[in-house]
């Protein structure tokens, strides 16, 4: 797919700044995904993955207009949910092998085509997904609190808490940090990265 502007042509290449503040935002992006892996493997046994994984066939479930009550849940392609949670297809297939093997959801034929395999929540899946969604939610919360303390992910942060950004008044390619590269935050890293991970 072929990328322009309004003017038809194609968008300029990212700068320093905007570089930076990438890196910041995949900083941000890395401490709030371990400390939700770290929550819920350490408390249920369940790698965020997988969690995810049962958020999307639950949501999925849940968006099925035919809402027949008894009927088998709403299954996804493995495309479908790959996308979803951000994975690769083949990896997909094994995180369902997986949550199989634990009674949390279970291959089916893709609707509409039975060639192809789809994935299912099951009962259990659900009350899995459900015990476990205030854990990750509480995880998810203090991540993203710890992270308004810096001044380099404070806005990122903001946004997901509120859907507006921490600069008032400020479009985000407006931010004091427009026109210069973001310097590196003194703060030590968080625990347990690795040196470098700021950039990509």
């Amino acid at each position: 797919m072929t990328i322009t502007t309004e003017d038809g042509e194609p968008p300029r290449p990212a700068d320093d700044a905007e570089d930076d503040r990438w890196c910041m935002a995949v900083r941000l992006l890395g401490r709030v995904e371990r400390e939700l892996d770290e929550t819920l493997s350490r408390g249920h046994g369940l790698p965020l993955s997988e969690y995810r994984a049962l958020c999307a066939l639950s949501r999925a479930d849940a968006e099925d207009e035919d809402d027949v009550e008894g009927r088998e849940a709403t299954a996804l392609r493995m495309g479908e949910l790959a996308d979803r949670i951000g994975l690769k297809d083949s990896s997909v297939t094994r995180l369902v092998a997986r949550l199989e093997g634990r009674g949390l959801a279970k291959r089916a034929a893709a609707p509409g085509d039975r060639r192809a395999v789809a994935a299912r929540i099951t009962p259990l899946g659900r009350r899995w997904y459900a015990d476990t969604t205030p854990i990750y939610r509480a995880a998810l919360g203090r991540a993203l609190e710890a992270s308004l303390s810096s001044v380099y992910l404070a806005d990122l942060a903001a946004w997901v808490r509120t859907g507006q950004s921490a600069v008032a008044g400020l479009h985000p390619a407006q931010g004091p940090s427009a026109q210069e590269p973001a310097q590196e935050p003194a703060e030590e890293p968080a625990e347990g990265s690795a040196e470098g991970e700021d950039r990509p």
